[in-house]
C-alpha cells in the first residue's frame, strides 16, 4: 500500500513537472540600442503548433502585457489545418500597434494527422494564406517599410518553408533606420553570408530549442545541434536570435526547455 503510493506522488510528481515545463511560457527580455531609431518594443512569436492557451495564460495577454509596437511570427503556426481558425482568432486579439508580420514556417506547407505528415495542395496553401492575410501582414521573399516617426523600419521576410524558397528581392537604395531578417529556419544564415547581406537583428524558430534538454544539450534536433540557443551577436545580421517558440511537435511535452515569447526592447534606455 505504501509503495503504491509512493508510486502514485511520484507519477503525480513527474506530470506537473512535465506540465509546467510544457505549458509556463517564459519571456525573454533583450536590450538594443539603434542610433537613428525613436523608442519600440518587438515582440517575437513562433512554432505555436496550434497551442495558444497556457497556465499563465492565453497567448494574446502574454504578449499585450508588453504593449507590442510590432508583432513577428516566424511560422509554424499550427499542427493541422483545423487548428488554424483558433490561432488567427487569437492572433486577432493581440495589440498590433505598427501590424503583425508573418513568414510562413515548414508546417505551412504540410501537416500531421494520426501520425501522418501530408503536403498541402498548392489550392490549400493558397486559402490558407488568405487567412492568415486577414489577421497579418505576410512577407514570401518579400519586405515592408515601416514608417515610425523620423525613422523607417524595414521588415524583411524569407520564405524558407521549403528549404531553396529563400530569396533576397529588395531595393537597397530604399533607406532604413533598422532592418529586421524574418525566417522560419536558422539554416537561412547561410544564404544571408553568401549574399552577403546585412541586417541589425534575425529572428528564427524551428527548433523548438530541442524541446527536450538534458544537462543543457537538446536531446532531440540533432540537424540543428550546431546552432547556439538564444540570441549571439553576429557581423552580418548583428543579432541572430533563434527562440525556443511556443509549441511542440512530435512529442507533446517540453522538459527544461520552457515555451518562451522574445521581448526586444530598442532604445528603452533613452528618454521618449
Amino acid at each position: 500500500m505504501v509503495i503504491a503510493l509512493l508510486v502514485l506522488a511520484c507519477a503525480g510528481i513527474g506530470t506537473a513537472f512535465c506540465l509546467i515545463h510544457t505549458l509556463f511560457v517564459k519571456t525573454t527580455t533583450i536590450s538594443m540600442s539603434v542610433p537613428g531609431v525613436p523608442r519600440l518594443t518587438l515582440v517575437h512569436l513562433t512554432d505555436l503548433h496550434g497551442r495558444t492557451r497556457f497556465l499563465n495564460g492565453p497567448l494574446h495577454r502574454l504578449v499585450n502585457r508588453h504593449h507590442p509596437d510590432l508583432v513577428l511570427v516566424t511560422g509554424d503556426l499550427t499542427q493541422n489545418s483545423r487548428q488554424l481558425d483558433e490561432v488567427l482568432m487569437e492572433l486577432s486579439r493581440v495589440d498590433k500597434g505598427y501590424g503583425i508580420y508573418f513568414v510562413p514556417g515548414n508546417y505551412e506547407r504540410e501537416e500531421v494527422r494520426c501520425f501522418h505528415k501530408r503536403l498541402y495542395s498548392a489550392e490549400a496553401y493558397a486559402e490558407n494564406k488568405k487567412a492568415w492575410a486577414k489577421h497579418m501582414v505576410v512577407l514570401e521573399n518579400e519586405g515592408r517599410l515601416i514608417p515610425i516617426g523620423a525613422s523607417q523600419i524595414l521588415i524583411y521576410g524569407f520564405d524558407n518553408s521549403t528549404y531553396g524558397n529563400e530569396r533576397y528581392v529588395w531595393d537597397d537604395s530604399a533607406q532604413d533606420s533598422l532592418t529586421v531578417f524574418l525566417a522560419h529556419s536558422p539554416n537561412i544564415i547561410t544564404s544571408i553570408y553568401q549574399n552577403g547581406l546585412k541586417a541589425d537583428l534575425l529572428l528564427t524558430g524551428h527548433t523548438h530549442g530541442g524541446q527536450i534538454r538534458l544537462f543543457g544539450k537538446p536531446l532531440g534536433g540533432a540537424a540543428y545541434r550546431h546552432f547556439h540557443l538564444g540570441q549571439k551577436k553576429d557581423e552580418a545580421v548583428g543579432l541572430f536570435s533563434i527562440s525556443r517558440g511556443l509549441g511542440t511537435a512530435k512529442l507533446p511535452v517540453r522538459l527544461f526547455c520552457f515555451p518562451e515569447v522574445t521581448v526586444y526592447q530598442i532604445n528603452h534606455h533613452q528618454p521618449d
